[in-house]
């Protein structure tokens, strides 16, 4: 929660102290979703410093929340993802991950998520004629 707190606010320092943190702890000392969203919010710094290697570090990270952590929070990683989707122009993929994260919003009645995933759709480019 901490870590995506410094992603809203875009405290890249922050979230780097955080992570930080929590790779002082030796393996096996931390919990499958905390190493699952500790991936998450490695992929959303590798974003923010436009890496190369962040589109596959979002594809590890929605791996690791699929196979470790809630629908909850695999949705929200999947809503990261697609904004990162979004802003290197890859609208198909965008779309996918932003309906699967809406499926999931709608099964928990989660409106929070259904208002995320609206920001991130009216924030594509759109095609003019």
């Amino acid at each position: 929660m901490a870590a995506r707190a410094a992603f809203e606010l875009q405290d890249d320092s922050a979230a780097r102290d955080l992570l930080a943190l929590l790779d002082s702890y030796p393996p096996g000392h931390i919990a499958p979703m905390l190493r699952a969203e500790r991936d998450l919010a490695r992929a959303r710094l590798a974003a923010s410093d436009a890496g190369q290697g962040a589109s596959a570090a979002f594809a590890a990270a929605i791996l690791g929340l699929r196979e470790e952590s809630t629908p909850y929070h695999l949705a929200y990683g999947l809503l990261d993802h697609a904004g990162h989707l979004t802003g290197q122009g890859d609208a198909e993929a965008a779309a996918l991950a932003i309906d699967e994260a809406r499926t999931i919003a709608r099964r928990l009645r989660c409106q929070p998520l259904l208002d995320r995933a609206d920001e991130i759709e009216e924030a594509k480019p759109r095609i003019r004629a």
